[in-house]
């Protein structure tokens, strides 16, 4: 008796374990490979030319959040990461690449990396644009009757209360910011001449915005008639009916280049997913999708390049680079002359 009670509990046990093995099996198979980009017009640009052209689509999920929550989630998930791929702009990816949280992307496994202009690939191997665009100047056409042609027109007489600039809390800014201390001699290492300008905007005008919704906002209220912005959502908004005749402009001293970058998570759940999918991200139908939808330049140089983005985003080597290892090493201290200078 002893002995068949001894069989028939390791009977059950084994078949416990087993169920157990498959649904633990399943349940890696159902895994979905966590994606994380943006919100707002950018994120849902990704959505319609990345993910709905993928075959895959119904094994990803989508999560939204800017760079800065994005990367400070990925730091508190280092031990078990639960997510795969990562966008991120330039701003951020000095942190990004010395962290330790990011893979490098093996051609092997994503053959498109080959058809990416090798002057976008500036970060070790550890990220990959799917496209770039630019950062310039957006205005409205019908209140400006002579068209801005130079960062400096940001504070011509003829715009004084009608022009804002984004605050130091939107990363892009630092662009920006760099184009006008150029103007006075200076430039991110030397911001000063810049800041000053950035004041006077403040100033003279509603203010500066640290969300797009709020520059989009004013433009459409006429608050504003011009702001420093990304052309890919610039070229987005012009066929918005409810905003005034919007042009975009590639300021004379240049414009600056905007890659938005997309990683892979080290020791991510799903690392031959996160392969195909970026490999597809980089591919020709999904390029041709962002042409269409997110207004700027393919990553990948097999893709042909309308004439209007073309003309709003300069190749990579026309366009300027800010040194973003300088920035990340002197973040707080330009960041509290900002706050000193700008928004005192």
């Amino acid at each position: 008796m002893s002995h068949d009670l001894t069989r028939r509990m390791l009977l059950a046990s084994g078949a416990a374990a087993a169920v157990s093995s498959l649904a633990g099996t399943a349940g890696a198979q159902e895994a979905k490979l966590a994606v994380s980009w943006y919100p707002g017009l950018l994120g849902a640009n990704f959505k319609r030319a990345f993910l709905d052209t993928f075959a895959e689509k119904d094994k990803v999920q989508v999560t939204e959040a800017w760079d800065s929550p994005r990367f400070t989630q990925m730091q508190a998930g280092r031990a078990r990461p639960n997510t795969d791929v990562a966008a991120f702009i330039d701003v951020l990816m000095p942190l990004v690449a010395r962290s330790g949280l990011v893979a490098r992307l093996d051609p092997a496994k994503i053959p498109n990396l080959a058809k990416v202009d090798p002057a976008l690939l500036i970060w070790d191997g550890q990220a990959v644009p799917a496209a770039y665009g630019s950062w310039g100047i957006v205005y409205n056409a019908k209140r400006v009757t002579t068209p801005l042609k130079s960062w400096g027109d940001l504070l011509r007489a003829d715009l004084k209360g009608r022009v804002s600039h984004p605050n130091i809390t939107y990363n892009s800014s630092v662009y920006s910011l760099d184009a006008l201390a150029r103007l006075g001699g200076g430039g991110l290492k030397s911001p000063e001449a810049g800041m000053k300008a950035i004041r006077q905007i403040r100033t003279s005008g509603p203010g500066l915005w640290e969300q797009e919704s709020v520059a989009v906002g004013w433009l459409k209220t006429e608050e504003i008639w011009a702001t420093p912005y990304f052309s890919g959502n610039v070229l987005a908004l012009m066929q918005d009916r409810d905003l005034p005749e919007l042009k975009f402009v590639v300021p004379e001293e240049g414009a600056y280049a905007v890659p938005l970058n997309v990683t892979k998570v080290a020791n991510s759940q799903n690392p031959a997913l996160a392969d195909r999918f970026i490999d597809h991200l980089l591919g020709t139908e999904a390029q041709a999708a962002w042409i269409v939808n997110g207004r700027s330049r393919p990553a990948n140089r097999d893709v042909p390049v309308p004439r209007d983005i073309a003309d709003s985003v300069p190749e990579i080597s026309r366009l300027h680079r800010i040194d973003w290892q300088y920035f990340a090493e002197n973040r707080n201290a330009l960041v509290n002359a900002w706050n000193e200078i700008v928004n005192r």
